[in-house]
């Protein structure tokens, strides 16, 4: 049996087709919005910070220019007061050591004053321009608060008088010749002789160690009993560095040759008293054996 051919039915047309899926372009289109809201306020909450941080630097550095603008002007200040305080002025001024120098020469020579800011004082310029006097060895400036000075100087002590070119100069105890003899100062002393220009200029050290054997001898000369009736005249210094010393009235040459002199100064003390003793008149005595140190020749007048 065949099929039945039946018309199509309207009411069984196929249905149409699907309608396309919702647009989500308003979805889409939200997203972006939010975030650039989010980004506009982490972007302000930034700036907001950024312009906190340098409101705070700025505090800081205003306040330390304030800090250092205040110190600076107390500083100022409190340095006018005490440069021109009338407080501070020098009033007061002790002088220990000085003996060859009157008080007033020394304040001259260290440029101190009364009435001087006590503040404007150099104590070390001071201390430095005492010792150009040949007659300081050293010199010590030290200020006490408000007004006092204290000047303490330790003088040289002469020793000996150096005839050198036919002109006479001071030697200290350390053999330093530290000045030409002047009027008004001590001349009653030794003479040395012997010592030549050209080897104090070529070698002052070994000068000054001769200088100061001669000396040294010339103390232990001075200790012994018989120095009154024999004061010491000249101290002769020869080239190979012996030496010959010349007491008494009489000129007695006493021939040290080289050192050591201790032993040498007591046997020419006991010499002298025996030949005092027997009213003998002595012209040299020799103490510069060396091959037989214990014999002593005497030359009679």
């Amino acid at each position: 049996m065949r099929e039945r051919l039946l018309p199509p039915n309207r009411r069984t047309k196929p249905p149409p087709p699907p309608a396309p899926p919702s647009d989500p372009a308003p979805v889409v289109k939200a997203a972006p919005q939010r975030a650039c809201e989010a980004d506009k306020a982490r972007k302000s909450a930034a700036r907001r910070a950024a312009v906190g941080r340098w409101l705070r630097r700025l505090q800081w550095v205003t306040g330390i220019i304030v800090v250092v603008a205040t110190s600076v002007l107390v500083a100022w200040g409190l340095h006018r007061y005490l440069r021109s305080s009338p407080r501070f002025a020098v009033k007061h001024v002790e002088v220990e050591g000085a003996r060859r120098r009157r008080p007033q020469q020394l304040l001259k020579r260290a440029g101190i004053a009364n009435g001087q800011n006590i503040f404007a004082l150099d104590t070390e310029r001071a201390s430095a321009a005492l010792v150009t006097d040949p007659w300081v060895e050293r010199a010590q400036v030290r200020k006490e608060l408000p007004n006092k000075v204290f000047i303490k100087v330790v003088e040289r002590e002469a020793r000996v008088l150096l005839s050198l070119a036919g002109k006479l100069y001071l030697v200290d105890g350390g053999g330093e010749v530290f000045k030409e003899l002047a009027a008004g100062e001590p001349y009653d002393l030794p003479v040395m002789t012997g010592i030549e220009p050209a080897a104090l200029t070529r070698d002052r050290t070994a000068v000054a160690m001769q200088m100061r054997r001669a000396i040294e001898l010339m103390g232990d000369l001075s200790r012994i009993k018989i120095n009154k009736r024999y004061p010491l005249q000249e101290v002769r210094v020869h080239r190979d560095g012996t030496l010959d010393v010349i007491i008494g009235s009489d000129g007695i040459v006493l021939a040290f040759g080289a050192p050591p002199y201790r032993a040498k100064v007591a046997k020419a003390e006991r010499i002298l008293e025996e030949l005092r003793h027997r009213g003998a008149s002595p012209a040299v005595l020799f103490l510069d054996n060396r091959a037989h140190p214990e014999r002593v020749v005497v030359r009679m007048r």
